[in-house]
């Protein structure tokens, strides 16, 4: 047998009938979305009060600045469990967001 020259073989690659699909629901998508979005009102708020602050005005408030920084806590950790869990518990964990945000726009927002 030559060395130099070694037998050719043919890989098989296995391919499935149906393209890849996203792994990631759509809803998951969407709940953290909504949680992006009260990340950028928390800073919004925040810079803010600041700016208030700085110069002798009220600004938004604390309550609403801390309020808005423990939903944005609440629906973050929610957002986190239903990113790396499956099934019922990942649906409560998405539900939880959407609470949690009615909550906020309710509180204040809304009332």
């Amino acid at each position: 047998m030559d060395m130099a020259e070694p037998d050719t073989v043919e890989l098989t690659v296995a391919s499935s009938p149906e393209p890849m699909r996203a792994r990631v629901p759509v809803w998951r998508g969407i709940t953290g979305s909504v949680v992006a979005g009260w990340v950028a009102v928390l800073l919004v708020l925040l810079g803010a009060q600041v700016l208030a602050w700085v110069n002798g005005g009220e600004g938004p408030g604390v309550y609403p600045v801390v309020g808005h920084l423990v939903g944005v806590v609440l629906a973050g950790a929610a957002q986190y469990w239903a990113e790396r869990n499956s099934g019922a518990s990942a649906g409560v964990a998405g539900m939880v967001v959407v609470g949690v945000s009615a909550t906020m726009l309710w509180l204040f927002w809304w009332s």
